[in-house]
């Protein structure tokens, strides 16, 4: 590549290697480029096509590949977030970047007779029957009594009444087994679980108790294997000819991201034993979510997070709008001009290589 041509080399040991090795500098920098980045002189601007890397950019522009480096130390944004993705990344990055659910609360509210006026006419109140959402804090397990679906609070906006809620790496359920296990003429335990999903927990830290004639011993050292669906207990001078008592504790989570169901409620009992609910408004994919809304003219505004209400011409823009947006952006950049294209390079290689 050429922007490394010029990078001098350097002595680095490497993890736990104990000797140097030569290696690229790949810290070394000059800041020239930064310098020039307000001079008109040299930079003119320029708007990046959709689909076009920058290796094409540069052969279209000097007639070669080799100055597509000089994009990124001119502009900050893209050296910091990467050239503009394509529409399809777009898709893949929202998703791979929200890949939890959202769903939007309602609080629960009720009219009730509040007194009677003199012509005996009820006057009502509105009465708050449910939970205000911000009891309901991050790290809570919430469940919908509905869907049944369990997820743990990762993210909150109470400005929007927005809840984000793993529904994947949840234990849903957790399970105490007990054992009696004999090692094998190695002295090694094994054991086998011939259930998909137990098997699927062994990728899970698990919680091991080993026990001989009611003693516990030292810690044992677990291999998991979930492809043959075993555990290799190691890790303890084991004796072929004795039995032991073997307690582990399997969390199981859910395999597939779980979906709420619009209308129903989420409780979560919270520290102190109390039980709370609120109503689920809306329900999505997080990429699809609320990130926030906009006016006519692009403003951020906002909503009644209570009750769900927004302003006349309000407009929803999701998380993967928000990260389109964002997108777009990049595609304004300042580039140097063709005619000062060889001079700013051939200077800028002999400053990395003093």
């Amino acid at each position: 590549m050429s922007y490394f041509y010029n990078f001098r080399p350097t002595l680095y040991k490497f993890g736990d290697e104990t000797s140097l090795s030569v290696t690229t500098n790949l810290t070394q920098y000059v800041d020239m480029i930064d310098q020039i980045k307000t001079r008109d002189l040299f930079l003119s601007d320029y708007t990046i096509p959709v689909n076009e890397r920058p290796d094409q950019t540069s052969f279209r522009l000097y007639g070669t590949t080799d100055y597509y480096w000089t994009f990124f130390l001119a502009n900050d944004k893209i050296r910091e977030n990467g050239w503009p993705l394509t529409l399809n990344e777009i898709d893949t990055a929202s998703r791979k970047r929200y890949p939890h659910r959202m769903v939007t609360v309602q609080l629960q509210q009720q009219d009730v007779v509040d007194y009677y006026d003199e012509d005996n006419q009820p006057i009502y109140r509105t009465k708050i029957i449910g939970t205000a959402p911000d009891q309901f804090e991050v790290g809570a397990i919430v469940t919908g009594n509905v869907s049944g679906t369990k997820g743990e609070i990762i993210k909150r906006d109470l400005s929007l009444g927005t809840f984000v809620i793993d529904t994947i790496n949840v234990v849903t359920t957790s399970e105490v087994t007990e054992q009696v296990v004999v090692p094998n003429s190695n002295g090694i335990i094994e054991i086998e679980r011939t259930d998909v999903q137990q098997a699927e927990t062994y990728t899970q830290p698990l919680t091991w108790v080993l026990l001989k004639d009611g003693i516990q011993l030292t810690t044992p050292e677990v291999s998991l294997d979930f492809f043959k669906r075993k555990a290799t207990i190691t890790g303890v001078a084991f004796d072929p000819t004795s039995e032991y008592k073997l307690t582990y504790y399997i969390d199981t989570k859910n395999l597939t991201d779980g979906t709420f169901q619009t209308g129903e409620e989420l409780s979560y009992t919270n520290p102190a034993g109390t039980a709370t609910s609120m109503l689920v408004y809306g329900e999505m994919p997080q990429y699809l979510g609320t990130h926030h809304y906009e006016d006519v003219d692009g403003n951020w505004i906002d909503i009644n997070p209570l009750d769900q209400t927004k302003p006349v011409g309000a407009v929803e823009v999701t998380m993967k709008d928000y990260l389109a947006n964002e997108n777009e952006s990049l595609r304004q950049i300042k580039l140097i001009k063709p005619n000062a294209i060889k001079g700013v390079v051939n200077e800028f290689a002999d400053l990395m290589r003093q």
